[in-house]
């Protein structure tokens, strides 16, 4: 089983019009034994948030380098360490790193997504089958692990109702299922510290994760997006780039495209011929 991986991020017309900076970033690694792939969308109404998502995912994804092994919540407690550290060294102020982390990484025998915060994440089988799964937040108000650091837990807890509001959408995509999407309610309880996703790591070839820009694509529903991002014509070199740049000329022909800055990042597993 061999891995490579790519990324890619896009500003999109809402902060360009604006003459803001992009909020999104990705990140991603590959090596013959570990893969990881790392999105992070920066909080519009925070700070210098395009700083802060570029944090998150280093921050994400050095922790993943260095305990391949992972269990989600170590990876996520020395992720928000180094958070800090950066913050400090940087002298960033604590909404600087209002930013939501995406990522999945393959270690082992196990592959794993984790949405802290919202957005997607998506496989394709070695039949060709596309699977997504999307993570979304009432009121457009998804947790940040910076709130770790001060008491901002109370207060989103509170803006949605309580702990036992059913603030969290989970929307589960499987084609050939009937019905073919899924749509659970959870609360605020069950969310708070982030989404996790096993994924059998012998029936996929891809896995990618998205910032929720992939929802958010003038006239297109969000699971077209994502299809058109994962219908790679190969995986060599820049895979992920190419096909980013492709589909955003597709949408500038139609005269549409990203109303929200819009990031991804994609593992590809290469099994062995049988």
């Amino acid at each position: 089983m061999r891995f490579t991986a790519d990324h890619a991020f896009h500003i999109g017309s809402q902060h360009l019009r604006g003459g803001m900076p992009c909020q999104d970033y990705a990140l991603s690694y590959a090596s013959d034994i570990f893969g990881a792939a790392v999105v992070s969308d920066g909080c519009s109404s925070g700070g210098r948030t395009d700083v802060g998502a570029r944090v998150v995912a280093h921050s994400t994804l050095t922790s993943l380098m260095e305990a391949p092994r992972f269990n989600e919540r170590i990876v996520d407690h020395y992720s928000h360490r180094r958070d800090e550290c950066a913050r400090s060294a940087l002298y960033l102020q604590p909404d600087d790193l209002l930013a939501t982390c995406v990522y999945v990484a393959i270690s082992g025998d196990r592959a794993m997504s984790r949405i802290v915060g919202d957005g997607v994440a998506a496989g394709i089988d070695r039949d060709g089958r596309l699977v997504m799964n999307r993570i979304e937040w009432a009121k457009n108000m998804p947790v940040y692990r910076a709130y770790w650091r001060t008491d901002e837990y109370r207060a989103f807890i509170t803006a949605h109702g309580g702990m036992d509001a059913r603030a969290l959408s989970q929307h589960i995509f499987a084609p050939d299922c009937a019905p073919s999407e899924f749509i659970g309610r959870h609360t605020v309880e069950d969310g708070l510290v982030g989404t996790s996703i096993d994924h059998d790591l012998q029936m996929f070839r891809f896995i990618a994760v998205f910032s929720d820009g992939v929802t958010q694509v003038d006239g297109m529903d969000w699971r077209d997006v994502v299809t058109e991002l994962m219908s790679f014509k190969s995986t060599e070199g820049a895979f992920v780039k190419r096909r980013m740049l492709r589909f955003l000329r597709d949408c500038l022909r139609h005269g549409k495209g990203p109303i929200d800055d819009i990031a991804m990042a994609c593992i590809h597993i290469e099994h062995e011929a049988l």
